[in-house]
């Protein structure tokens, strides 16, 4: 399928976010929340709805967001995939498998590096001066090339694929279509979109959210709007 938009959030043209489809609108939303009082109705949206849309929202009602659905194309770090396939209320997931398809050499290699936070065990912070980028660099390239050619040398040998890649690295790239309902994504936006989250898979985040955005123009406007302050 062909994608109608496509992002490069990591700006090495092979990791992507591509829109593939979409179902319903804001107008949507608001028809599945009337339905209960048989309110709903095929008239534009108006300033009415964008006020219920702003009760839904603040007041957390979020089974009406749920009747509409984004599907992606990521194209992203295995390590970074393992932080959003852990987003599974809302959401369907196909990957591609390294059972049935030779993988491919594309790896993501950081344009810098980071130093570990001292005080939080799982976040980062930006180098003071005092890492040695360019031997990091040197140190990264070899491992992962080193771990694709034995990859590539246990397929020569006749190793079955479903075992071979158990030596590949998390900076391989892969594939997936995922598919949100609106409440899912804005779920994980808050969650992936976040200080606290790793600064790639937050990129991937805002690449969605940019692409979303435009679909459901009024419940980003008031999602964001709740979230500022």
């Amino acid at each position: 399928m062909t994608p109608t938009s496509i992002l490069y959030p990591l700006g090495d043209h092979i990791g992507s976010v591509a829109l593939i489809q979409h179902v319903g609108d804001d107008k949507m939303i608001t028809n599945a929340a009337r339905v209960s009082f048989g309110g709903d109705s095929d008239a534009p949206l108006n300033e009415r709805d964008e006020k219920l849309i702003r009760y839904l929202l603040r007041h957390q009602h979020g089974s009406p967001f749920e009747h509409n659905l984004i599907t992606f194309k990521i194209v992203c770090p295995i390590f970074v995939d393992r932080q959003m396939v852990r987003h599974r209320v809302g959401v369907s997931k196909n990957e591609i498998s390294g059972r049935y398809v030779e993988m491919q050499e594309r790896n993501f290699t950081p344009p810098s590096f980071r130093k570990q936070a001292p005080s939080n065990r799982q976040a980062s912070v930006e180098d003071d001066g005092t890492l040695e980028q360019a031997e990091a660099a040197r140190v990264w390239e070899e491992a992962w090339h080193q771990a694709f050619g034995a990859y590539q040398e246990l397929l020569r040998l006749g190793v079955t694929r479903e075992q071979a890649r158990g030596v590949l690295p998390l900076s391989l790239y892969t594939e997936s279509y995922y598919t949100f309902n609106v409440r899912s994504l804005l779920h994980f936006l808050e969650l992936r979109d976040h200080e606290g989250a790793q600064y790639e898979t937050r990129l991937f985040a805002r690449a969605m959210a940019q692409l979303a955005e435009p679909l459901f123009p009024v419940t980003f406007r008031e999602w964001r709007a709740l979230h500022a302050g």
